[in-house]
């Protein structure tokens, strides 16, 4: 397992776009993939359940990815999240 937490900088946090997004490139990837906010755990491939967290501008999310390709996934999804705005 691999894990990263990522400081989110998009003035409007994570809407519908960014967390179809995630939930997108989280199809992608055969690994289990999990968002993580003050302890609510999420699955990653889940659009609702990302919407779910409520995630705004300045908050911490953690990603934890486990699984064959789960260092490929914490990549992508770490890109996505620190290029949002």
């Amino acid at each position: 397992m691999v894990s990263q937490t990522v400081t989110v900088n998009s003035a409007l946090g994570i809407h519908l776009r960014p967390a179809g997004k995630l939930a997108e490139e989280g199809m992608r990837y055969n690994c289990t993939i999990r968002l993580i906010r003050n302890g609510k755990a999420v699955n990653g491939k889940s659009l609702l359940s990302i919407l779910s967290l409520g995630i705004k501008n300045g908050y911490d999310v953690e990603i934890q990815c486990d699984g064959r390709d789960e260092q490929e996934a914490l990549d992508a999804f770490v890109k996505i999240l620190t290029d949002l705005d």
